[in-house]
């Protein structure tokens, strides 16, 4: 009786040794699932992405706003300026210290950078609606020494996709929020 089940285990043995390993079948199974999985995450990766670098363009945008106004309330004798240029084909912006001897209220190159300047994102770009739709002036907001915006109004940042984020600037206060 010994030898008998001695010999039964070695089958046993011996079979799941022969199934231990994987099949072509399994294998290609696998791999058609993974690559179904691939289609349809890729599009929205991209579109995840699209929406990070719009969301970051305005963030972008809002901080150089914030800033320019914190600099102006630090020295009630200088206006800060945010010059929005749209252009070229990437949109750029950058802060500056608005001073008496180029024009005021405006940007033009005696007046020194006070930060660098910011890029968009490849797909994003600004634009500025017009007076009428509550756009800023000359795509320049300029902060006083009392923090509140000589012209506040709209900045419209957008990408590829047609989506949309509204920066807002409030002329009597300066207060700077993205819609």
């Amino acid at each position: 009786m010994r030898v008998k089940d001695s010999v039964k285990s070695e089958l046993a043995m011996a079979k799941v040794k022969r199934n231990s390993g994987i099949t072509i079948i399994e294998l290609l199974t696998v791999i058609v699932i993974l690559g179904l999985l691939a289609a349809v995450a890729v599009p929205n990766i991209n579109r995840l992405t699209d929406q990070v670098r719009l969301r970051t363009a305005a963030n972008s945008l809002k901080r150089q706003l914030i800033i320019a106004r914190t600099r102006a309330l630090a020295d009630p004798n200088i206006h800060v300026g945010v010059c929005i240029d749209t252009n070229h084909s990437k949109s750029r912006s950058w802060v500056f210290l608005d001073l008496s001897s180029g024009t005021l209220n405006h940007y033009d190159a005696t007046d020194p950078t006070y930060m660098g300047t910011y890029t968009a994102p490849m797909g994003v770009w600004d634009s500025i609606p017009t007076l009428a739709n509550n756009g800023i002036s000359d795509s320049v907001v300029i902060f006083r020494g009392d923090g509140s915006a000589k012209n506040g109004g709209k900045i419209v940042v957008k990408n590829k996709r047609g989506q949309v984020r509204i920066i807002s600037v409030l002329a009597s206060t300066g207060r700077v929020k993205v819609n």
